[in-house]
């Protein structure tokens, strides 16, 4: 059996390196530990247990990793008092069109560092509403939505850098779609519509954002976790992102009538790599 004294002595314990030694760096079973290589990679896991959150608007909650808000007569993500099984977090939006909440962690993630997020949620009525989930740098409102008009995107709200997976039913196009835009000249508002994707009222799916410098991908995954839809871009200057900036991992979903909505967040995960 391994023991403590031999694993303080390694020469790369780990790390990349020490992935390295046990075979291929791009192997299933490599990337399967990458969580655990902690000498090179920051990995983030919320599962929302116990007390994890504090009050709407505070600065932060689960030491520091996130911030639950929201605006108007809308309930900021909690800890229910009552907790599903494996744990969620909690939020409604108010009852009032433009009622919102968000869920979103420190600006600390870069494309150029390869980062990447994964939020598993379940919404309860899907058919009124605004939603983004993805990376985001700081808005002028966390509380407000990134995109402006799905049908024919542009950013607002103080957004220069994003890649996101979003969905507005007030506009024509009224299924998810994957938008970016960079800060940097000529990086411009693009987007993907995800076919004809959707939710489910009341079933889990999960939306994952992965960088790669200033390019960019999207993954839809149903309550099972297999892969439905994904998009990419970047190939070309004006659909990327500036993987310099830094941005943070976010959740906001907006009722777009007058009935409040419902969301559970099963869990977040946030990683990239330690590289300068």
């Amino acid at each position: 059996m391994p023991q403590g004294t031999g694993y303080g002595q390694h020469s790369y314990p780990s790390g990349f390196k020490h992935l390295g030694m046990m075979g291929p760096s791009k192997s299933n079973e490599a990337y399967f530990l990458y969580p655990m290589a902690w000498r090179d990679v920051i990995f983030i896991f919320e599962d929302f247990h116990g007390d994890g959150l504090l009050e709407s608007g505070a600065s932060d909650f689960n030491e520091g990793n996130w911030v639950s808000g929201q605006n108007n007569a809308s309930t900021a993500f909690v800890v229910p008092g009552t907790q599903l099984a494996s744990g969620v977090a909690q939020g409604a939006t108010g009852a009032y069109t433009a009622d919102a909440i968000s869920l979103y962690g420190d600006a600390l993630f870069a494309g150029d560092n390869n980062a990447g997020c994964e939020f598993r949620y379940k919404i309860d009525d899907i058919d009124t509403q605004q939603m983004e989930v993805g990376f985001f740098d700081p808005l002028s409102d966390e509380n407000e939505s990134a995109v402006d008009d799905i049908d024919t995107p542009t950013v607002t709200n103080g957004a220069a850098d994003i890649a996101v997976i979003a969905r507005d039913t007030e506009q024509t196009f009224k299924s998810l779609a994957f938008i970016t835009d960079g800060s940097t000249s000529n990086m411009n508002s693009t987007k993907t519509n995800l076919s004809t994707a959707n939710h489910t009222n009341a079933i889990y799916a999960a939306a994952r954002v992965q960088l790669d410098g200033n390019t960019s991908f999207a993954f839809l995954c149903d309550a099972d976790s297999a892969i439905t839809q994904s998009a990419s871009h970047g190939e070309i200057i004006g659909s990327q992102i500036e993987g310099g900036t830094l941005v943070r991992a976010r959740f906001l979903l907006e009722t777009s009538a007058d009935n409040a909505v419902t969301v559970d967040v099963d869990y977040v995960a946030v990683w990239q790599d330690r590289i300068a």
